[in-house]
């Protein structure tokens, strides 16, 4: 559940206040206050191999602030959900078109810390590729795939981060990842492994803060 921009930072401030008197007082035991938060999210990854981008989105990130009433730290927890994306891969000075349906699929919840302006999140996810076509010039050829089985042999490691943040505002996060093989893709497998899968593609997003209408 969303919660609005003013009701948002005065619960901030409040529970900051009262996490840090409790810290002060080192109680005997620790409670962790747990804050309502919703973003969009919106953004784009460019594939190192291809340097052709992907945009994102829209999607959602749903979860809570976790701020700890004894040390004053602050996590993040969140459940990410993003829509199948389109990808546009052009070779050969756009003599060789190839597009597809990507999908990615979180494999746990969004965690993260926000210390000192700055944020750090990381999440696990699957990605799917599949309605793959590919031609000369335009992509009319359709490349056989096994529904809803072509994905990455491991789940993608990502790691996003921001500096001197407001969460009341957008927040943009960045960071780099490695794209696995593929797997069950049929006679897609090596050719996808070939243009997509290494090391140092890029990725950005935008967490909006959604408010009450």
């Amino acid at each position: 559940m969303s919660i609005s921009r003013k009701a948002r930072t005065g619960a901030l401030a409040a529970v900051a206040a009262v996490g840090l008197s409790l810290a002060a007082a080192v109680p005997a035991s620790a409670d962790v206050v747990e804050i309502p938060v919703s973003y969009g999210v919106a953004g784009t990854t460019t594939v190192q191999k291809t340097g052709s981008a992907i945009k994102l989105g829209p999607g959602s990130l749903d979860g809570a602030l976790l701020i700890d009433d004894q040390t004053g730290s602050v996590g993040l927890r969140g459940d990410l959900s993003l829509p199948p994306a389109q990808a546009d891969i052009s070779l050969a000075s756009g003599l060789l078109r190839i597009k597809a349906k990507v999908t990615v699929t979180p494999t746990a919840p969004v965690t993260g810390t926000i210390a000192n302006g700055n944020i750090t999140t990381h999440a696990t996810a699957n990605m799917e590729i599949n309605d793959i076509w590919a031609g000369f010039v335009v992509p009319v050829v359709p490349v056989p795939t096994v529904p809803s089985s072509c994905k990455t042999t491991k789940p993608l490691d990502l790691t996003l981060s921001a500096q001197n943040v407001d969460i009341t505002q957008p927040i943009t996060v960045k960071g780099t990842y490695t794209i696995p093989d593929f797997k069950n893709c049929f006679i897609a497998d090596l050719a996808l492994g070939a243009l997509v899968s290494g090391p140092n593609n890029t990725i950005s997003l935008t967490l909006t803060p959604k408010t009450d209408s």
